[in-house]
């Protein structure tokens, strides 16, 4: 019992001094690792997979942001890691009981394991349009029916499958088979894995969470086995592009990825890491030993293993958008966009040879044009889905940002 104070009140001081301007929710009293928080309608569900100490597992709703708590006495044994949601539906995966359903916000709870594995452990639960996807220690498997049956799409050998993405037709996932630990790639629904070659840029063997938004992939190594670093590609995984600022940074431990209007942050165990251009660059907002995000209006919310929820205004980290208007020369928006995106030189009015152009994420130049007013509005219409560079060179100055074709 001492011990467990002692490490709980030495992690709750680190957390403080590492957190600056988070705060923690006092009406969260779980004693385990909240390592998965979901929003359904304004309803914040967080799973408590417990810990080294106490390793009862629970599941938390609040009503009110996380003011208080209400307890879900469940059925899913070890916990349920991760959580997603689909409508009306909840998701559940588990240590070692597979799949689960609830159809009332986690009141009761039905299993879901036909074609599993006998005792499943999973790590990773995802949802790509009607298909859901799980992984875990066992393999990959794919449900077209709201869970009700499982196919197994495994790679021959494999062993293990520590994260799975899947955008379109592309599926990705970490595997560890028999013979080599890798990033495989299928088109076919799994019929046919393709190795990712380092060649592409991602040169990390180990990925221990993948995210997405709009089809940008982002793909986190552990700093465990790996660079620690984060991965970004624009084009289903045929090619990547190594991220700046999570590298090296040890024992990152990277659990689940979130985007808020163009900002995309990452729960690690070093922090909550932010990055304003799509993955390319990213800084630590605090909050030590993170597990698990959601966002409610302006609030970020980061559960934590061992010392409960914190939160954080989101305008205190990526600044309001009249913030973000005013402090940058260059802005492009709306961003995201699918057909016209607006350009606007702020520091400066714009004089004769001042040049807007457009490069995608690997450097190669996709438009260009002069730009002859304070706001130019540009058509998109023509590009591939991804992430875009603008860069505008004026007698004055050289300014860049980016934005995200949808």
């Amino acid at each position: 019992m001492n011990k467990q104070i002692t490490l709980t009140a030495i992690l709750a001081c680190i957390c403080s001094l590492g957190n600056a301007q988070w705060q923690q929710l006092g009406g969260y009293s779980a004693n385990g690792n909240a390592s998965s928080m979901i929003v359904i309608n304004d309803t914040m569900i967080v799973s408590s997979t417990g810990n080294v100490y106490d390793m009862t597992p629970g599941l938390f709703t609040s009503t009110n942001h996380g003011v208080t708590w209400s307890v879900k006495n469940t059925n899913l044994g070890t916990g349920a890691s991760p959580l997603i949601t689909d409508g009306g539906y909840l998701y559940a995966g588990t240590w070692g009981q597979g799949v689960y359903l609830s159809s009332d916000k986690g009141n009761t709870w039905i299993v879901k394991n036909n074609g599993l594995p006998s005792s499943f452990p999973v790590l990773d639960l995802i949802k790509n349009n009607t298909d859901l996807y799980v992984c875990g220690t066992g393999g990959i498997f794919h449900s077209t029916d709201n869970a009700t049956t499982w196919e197994n799409i495994s790679l021959a050998g494999t062993v293990q499958a520590t994260s799975v993405i899947a955008t379109g037709d592309t599926i990705i996932s970490g595997i560890v088979s028999q013979t080599v630990a890798g990033v495989y790639k299928s088109n076919n629904n799994g019929a046919i894995w393709t190795l990712i070659d380092p060649a592409t840029g991602l040169i990390d063997t180990r990925i221990r969470k993948f995210g997405l938004d709009y089809h940008t992939i982002f793909a986190a190594s552990d700093g465990d086995m790996g660079t620690g670093n984060v991965y970004v590609s624009t084009d289903n995984g045929n090619s990547w592009t190594a991220g700046n600022g999570l590298n090296d940074q040890g024992h990152n431990y990277p659990q689940k990825f979130i985007a808020f209007n163009g900002t995309v942050f990452l729960a690690t165990a070093n922090g909550v890491y932010k990055s304003n251009d799509y993955g390319l660059n990213w800084m630590n907002t605090g909050c030590i030993n993170a597990m698990s995000l959601a966002i409610i209006g302006d609030t970020l919310f980061a559960g934590t293993g061992y010392h409960g929820i914190w939160k954080r205004r989101l305008s205190e980290i990526i600044g309001s958008i009249e913030d973000i208007k005013e402090n940058r020369r260059l802005a492009a928006y709306p961003n995201p966009s699918s057909d016209k995106i607006n350009i606007r030189f702020m520091k400066y009015s714009p004089v004769e040879n001042t040049v807007v152009s457009i490069y995608n994420i690997q450097g190669e130049l996709r438009s260009q044009q002069p730009l002859k007013k304070d706001i130019t509005e540009l058509d998109i219409s023509g590009l591939e889905k991804g992430v875009y560079v603008v860069k505008l060179i004026s007698n004055k100055a050289t300014e860049v940002t980016m934005f995200v074709k949808k």
